[in-house]
């Protein structure tokens, strides 16, 4: 039968211990770095690594058939001490085997299968295999910056005293290949050369490599995140004092997201815990699973998580750390192993805080009061406009609209330009590039946005300046006639909408101090260039929405009860369509095109707060005859449509197509 011959093979096969652990793997130990969503991670991963590893092994040229077999030998038994049932690793754990530097308990595992059992068993032959499963994959990770080169010391001078120069490096480099091929062949592609150089040190005993050069490749994937190593130059040599002799592991899928100043804070607390205690490994495996969780089928860094996190090492940077009842920095230590394991450790309030905000953004819209409740009980809020989940994408998107912003370029007047909130950085960098000569400075009162700025303008090495300020209060941070160009792109509405004044929000005489305040500080001939959403003309016009998917409706009925800007009406006429005033429609559809991730912020703004006509007349009868427009015009933002297409039809009250009204309004104003 062939069912009983598939069942009788497998058992076979099993019978090879190498396998057996592999396919009994009960428990999941994956580098994070690598996987596109946590969910997705299933426990025969470590059976399908191992194969694609002896797989780029059968394809390797240029082996002898002895080394080769050595190298098979390696890669099927350098991987087991992730596998195994749960019992299993349990026994081996009461034995010492340090199962999370699984080079080592691989190798562990190795002896005791055959150098313990027979004595006649200890050939050279296997030997050379148990010291190279003891430096599996350390050539990698001292590309990295988590060992040092000196550790594959002794499997290199076992190679070179049995098998001489030659051989010994074509298994180096053989088998580094099938270890980082068997990832990718795209970080194959990217590492190669890097191997054969360190190949080449390590045959010829080249161990020389600085603190600093070893923390640059530890935080090479961290991007654009104001890294000047020079700058801690100093904490460079009280870090030497934690790894000298060490390795690490997974500190770059755990760290990656923080800036140097955090990565180094978390190693100095590290140190601090260890003091001198007779380690060898620190592993921040709990602190990288700590760092992750699954969004729409996709990995994402916990940004909750992180927010708290930041916080509280910025307090320890402050001597304040010990202050702080509702998160710890804890160290666990493995005396067996001589393993070190650093995590962060929150209160279980704190916790369920944390996991709730993560579910109720999954499930719908309403998460908005979760992420108040964390912000207050870590006492995170930095300030009204704080978007704190999606920061990033709120200044990416703000970014995004470049090209609707040029016309800014246009209309600008005189030397000092002042951007009032600049966002993601977009205006700030387009006036520096293509208007030459100017002062152009960005004002925020939200502390996230100055702090993102600061960091892009670092690593940018940019010219402009970013300041903290009020918009209603410029000659607290400008002295009157000094600016020639005030923009307003995008943040007049905000104002609008976030600012109590005269003990209430959504108050026009915000908008008429914001001018007052920007009038003041203009020079004469100087100019306000405004750019932001309007109303339709036509206040009594209805329009009806049809759907094209169900969760349009739901969205409208949540949008109507969560926006603050005033009361939204509708009227349901079937399933999927209803009929809605118009500018009650269009500020519904300006939430619905941004999305779930921004629409906890977007139902505390409203967009459109004034006709074209409107606006024009609230200027004049604000700042007079002191200024005259000399330009005004307003237009449909070609976003809307593009994204809103697939998702609804817009109608007139026939059940007509029309297109979408004007969305946004450019206004130029002169001081006479």
């Amino acid at each position: 039968m062939k069912s009983l011959e598939l069942i009788q093979n497998h058992i076979t096969k099993a019978n090879d211990n190498w396998l057996k652990y592999l396919t009994e793997a009960e428990e999941i130990h994956q580098n994070l770095e690598y996987v596109h969503s946590i969910e997705s991670v299933q426990t025969n991963h470590l059976l399908l690594y191992v194969k694609r590893t002896l797989e780029s092994l059968n394809r390797f040229n240029g082996l002898s058939d002895t080394s080769k077999k050595l190298i098979e030998e390696v890669l099927k038994w350098s991987e087991v001490a992730k596998g195994g049932t749960i019992r299993q690793r349990d026994m081996w754990r009461k034995k010492g085997y340090n199962l999370i530097a699984h080079n080592e308990g691989s190798a562990d595992i190795y002896i005791e299968e055959y150098l313990l059992k027979d004595e006649k068993n200890q050939t050279n032959e296997k030997l050379m295999i148990e010291s190279l499963i003891r430096t599996h994959g350390l050539i990698g990770q001292y590309i990295r910056g988590e060992s040092e080169l000196k550790k594959s010391k002794p499997s290199k001078d076992l190679l070179l005293k049995l098998l001489g120069v030659v051989e010994t490096r074509n298994i180096l480099y053989s088998l580094n290949f099938c270890i980082i091929n068997g990832v990718s062949e795209y970080l194959w592609d990217n590492v190669s050369e890097k191997v054969e150089k360190a190949i080449d040190d390590l045959i010829g005993d080249n161990f020389t490599e600085s603190t600093m050069t070893r923390v640059q490749k530890l935080r090479s994937k961290s991007g654009n995140r104001l890294q000047d190593f020079e700058y801690y130059s100093k904490e460079m040599v009280d870090l030497e004092k934690l790894i000298d002799g060490r390795e690490l592991w997974y500190v770059e899928p755990a760290l990656y997201s923080f800036t140097l100043e955090d990565f180094l804070a978390v190693m100095t607390l590290t140190q601090k815990e260890l003091r001198n205690k007779d380690i060898n490994h620190i592993i921040f495996e709990d602190m990288m699973k700590q760092m992750y969780y699954d969004y729409k089928n996709e990995k994402k860094v916990n940004v909750y998580r992180k927010r708290v996190i930041e916080k509280y090492l910025e307090d320890c940077r402050n001597g304040k750390g010990e202050e702080n009842p509702r998160l710890k920095f804890l160290v666990s230590i493995d005396d067996k192993t001589k393993s070190a394991h650093p995590y962060f450790q929150f209160t279980g309030l704190g916790e369920a805080l944390i996991n709730f905000c993560l579910e109720a953004e999954k499930v719908d819209m309403m998460h908005n009061r979760a992420v108040v409740m964390l912000l207050d009980y870590f006492e995170l809020r930095r300030d009204a406009y704080d978007r704190f989940h999606n920061e990033e994408v709120y200044l990416e998107n703000m970014n995004s609209a470049a090209d609707d912003k040029r016309v800014i370029l246009e209309w600008l007047k005189g030397d000092t330009i002042l951007d009032i909130g600049p966002g993601g950085g977009v205006m700030l960098d387009m006036i520096e590039e293509e208007k030459e000569s100017k002062t152009v400075i960005g004002i925020d009162i939200s502390e996230n946005v100055i702090e993102s700025l600061n960091k892009k303008k670092k690593d940018g090495k940019r010219k402009w300046e970013v300041v903290k300020g009020d918009a209603l209060n410029l000659t607290e941070t400008f002295p009157p006639n000094s600016v020639d160009t005030i923009i307003f792109s995008s943040i007049i509405h905000e104002l609008y909408s976030y600012i109590p004044f005269n003990g209430k929000r959504f108050n026009h005489d915000v908008i008429g101090e914001t001018l007052k305040s920007a009038y003041t500080v203009l020079k004469p001939g100087g100019r306000l260039i405004i750019r932001d959403g309007i109303m339709t003309e036509n206040k009594e016009l209805n329009r009806m929405i049809r759907f094209k998917n169900e969760e349009g409706i739901h969205f409208l009925k949540q949008y109507k009860n969560d926006f603050k800007g005033r009361e939204i009406e509708f009227e349901i006429i079937s399933s999927n369509t209803v009929k809605m005033p118009i500018n009650d429609a269009m500020e519904a559809l300006y939430t619905y095109t941004w999305g779930e991730e921004s629409y906890v912020h977007e139902v505390n703004e409203q967009f459109g707060y004034f006709t074209p006509t409107e606006y024009k007349l609230y200027i004049q009868s604000t700042l007079g005859d002191q200024v005259r427009i000399i330009e005004s015009r307003n237009y449909l933002q070609p976003g809307y449509t593009d994204n809103l297409k697939d998702k609804l039809e817009f109608l007139d009250e026939n059940g007509n197509p029309v297109d979408l009204p004007d969305s946004t309004c450019f206004i130029v104003v002169e001081k006479n």
